[in-house]
């Protein structure tokens, strides 16, 4: 088995899909500095170090195109070099449609009610407040709105809800630890961050064939169309959009299907050849 040098800030997917055939070492901060790296799995910002270690890698993998753009607007840098491997998810085995009616039956929501999900590791930076100013903008009263997040966070965020006026619509979930069964039961899902970096939860819930909406500024943008994008965690127009998927429930079948065959290509069956071609390994 092949033996490769290796950096990743944290052990992904596609990761440890890798480690299943490639025999990998791991390096440290400390070690990186002075070692020849084979995958650099780069995230975050692009400091002064970074243009040394990327000379001593042989690939550098990022998950978006955003990303590889601004590597080499920042550092000088072969092209070549920089790989783009979107992140990776797993197909789930969970009966959406399933889901869906126990998910209504326990919480007594008619079937022509949609759901509205939003969850996020942050809300605030992930942009909840948004989210509510687009919600109580909409016209439509056909939905109920989901919010999941760690139980700290939930329960500052009820004592900010009253202003809304919205607590018949929200239903809130702390730690829930099934988050596939949250998204399998969405019908959209609406993300008005600010945070650049991919947000893995769109790709998840265009799995689920949800509907999403996402700011232009995170770079799971590059996966969906101009109808999916909002131009900033504000665009007014984002509550129009929902308010014709609330209305039109044919037009927001057939996003849910786009969705769902978009998302499949990136399995981590599909992903993991594509890593594996890059590095030439068979």
């Amino acid at each position: 088995m092949n033996k490769l040098n290796i950096y990743s800030k944290s052990k992904t997917l596609l990761i440890n899909e890798l480690s299943k055939h490639v025999d990998l070492n791991f390096l440290d901060d400390k070690t990186l500095q002075n070692a020849h790296c084979d995958v650099y799995f780069h995230s975050g910002k692009i400091d002064e170090n970074i243009a040394s270690i990327f000379s001593r890698s042989n690939n550098i993998i990022v998950n978006s195109k955003s990303a590889k753009k601004d590597i080499l607007n920042k550092i000088e840098i072969d092209e070549n070099k920089v790989h783009v491997i979107y992140p990776a998810i797993r197909k789930s085995s969970i009966n959406i449609k399933e889901v869906k009616r126990e998910f209504r039956e326990e919480l007594n929501i008619p079937k022509k009610t949609r759901i509205i999900f939003f969850t996020a590791r942050t809300l605030k930076t992930n942009g909840v407040k948004e989210f509510f100013d687009i919600i109580i903008s909409l016209n439509n009263d056909n939905y109920k709105v989901v919010i999941a997040s760690d139980k700290e966070q939930i329960e500052t965020l009820k004592f900010q809800i009253g202003k809304y006026k919205l607590e018949d619509k929200v239903i809130f979930y702390e730690d829930f630890k099934s988050m596939d069964l949250l998204y399998a039961a969405s019908d959209i899902f609406v993300l008005p961050t600010y945070v650049k970096n991919f947000s893995l939860s769109i790709l998840k819930a265009m799995s689920f064939k949800t509907a999403v909406f996402v700011s232009s500024t995170n770079s799971a943008r590059e996966l969906v169309d101009i109808f999916a994008t909002m131009e900033s965690p504000t665009d007014p127009n984002t509550s129009f959009k929902i308010d014709a998927l609330l209305r039109e429930k044919d037009d927001l079948k057939l996003i849910q299907k786009s969705n769902h065959k978009v998302a499949k290509d990136f399995y981590i069956e599909k992903q993991i050849q594509r890593l594996l071609s890059i590095l030439n390994i068979t």
